[in-house]
């Protein structure tokens, strides 16, 4: 069974600073940065079925970066 590293925070409830995400394996490093973010802009991208979709994603993770800062792990918005 594959062991569960799906949490946006570490053990103390808060997000983990610069350093201790340089420690994380791999999946949680990206659950916790950029998958968030990523599935938004994933979403989007759906949604609109732009003429240059790469353009689009590309153009909304610039837009939308600060929100990964802002967010715990990302929302689950729709």
């Amino acid at each position: 069974m594959m062991e569960k590293e799906n949490k946006s925070t570490n053990d103390s409830g808060r997000k983990p600073s610069g350093r201790d995400l340089q420690s994380l394996p791999t999946r949680q490093y990206l659950d916790q940065t950029v998958n968030p973010i990523l599935l938004q802009g994933l979403k989007a991208l759906a949604k609109e079925r732009p003429q240059d979709p790469v353009q689009y994603l590309a153009n909304f993770l610039m837009k939308n970066k600060s929100r990964v800062d802002e967010s715990n792990g990302g929302t689950e918005e729709g």
